[in-house]
C-alpha cells in the first residue's frame, strides 16, 4: 500500500512540474504579482527565466526592441524576487543562486549579438550584480558584498 502511494506521489509531483513548465508567461506573471513572501521569490525568478529565454528568441528572430523590453523587465523581477525573499527572510540562498545564474545566462546571451545590441543587456547584467550584492549584503552583513575586480 505504500508502495503505491509513494507511486502515485511521485506521478503527482511530476504531473505538477510539468503543468507549471506549460504555463503561459501572462498566467505565471499574474501568479508571481499576487504571491507573497518566499513563494513570491521564486515564482519571480521562475518568470524572469522564462521571460530571458523568450527575450533571447527575439533577438534571435530580429526583434531586438521588443527583446530589450522583455529584459528590462527581467531586471524589475530580480529586484521584485530579491525584495521578497529579503522581507519574507524565506528562500534567501536559493534567490541569490538564481540571480547568479540569471546574470550568467545573459552575460552568456550578450555576447552572442551583435556589438550595437550589447550594450543594454550587459548594464541589465551590472543590474541583476548589484541586486545580488545588496542581497548578499542583507543576508551577511557588508563585509559579505563581492570585491571590487582589478
Amino acid at each position: 500500500m505504500q508502495r503505491q502511494l509513494r507511486g502515485a506521489a511521485v506521478v503527482f509531483l511530476l504531473a505538477s512540474m510539468m503543468l507549471a513548465a506549460n504555463e503561459s508567461l501572462p498566467a505565471l506573471k499574474a501568479r508571481a504579482d499576487a504571491a507573497q513572501g518566499g513563494e513570491q521569490a521564486k515564482l519571480c525568478l521562475e518568470y524572469a527565466h522564462r521571460l530571458l529565454e523568450d527575450a533571447n528568441a527575439r533577438f534571435s528572430n530580429g526583434d531586438v526592441d521588443k527583446a530589450q523590453g522583455e529584459v528590462g523587465d527581467v531586471v524589475e523581477y530580480s529586484r521584485k524576487a530579491a525584495d521578497a525573499a529579503s522581507t519574507s527572510g524565506k528562500h534567501l540562498k536559493q534567490t541569490e543562486i538564481d540571480l547568479r545564474k540569471l546574470s550568467k545566462r545573459m552575460h552568456d546571451i550578450a555576447e552572442t549579438l551583435a556589438v550595437e545590441d550589447r550594450p543594454p543587456l550587459l548594464k541589465a547584467v551590472d543590474d541583476i550584480e548589484q541586486i545580488r550584492s545588496d542581497l548578499l549584503a542583507r543576508m551577511f552583513g557588508p563585509q559579505a558584498e563581492p570585491k571590487e575586480k582589478p
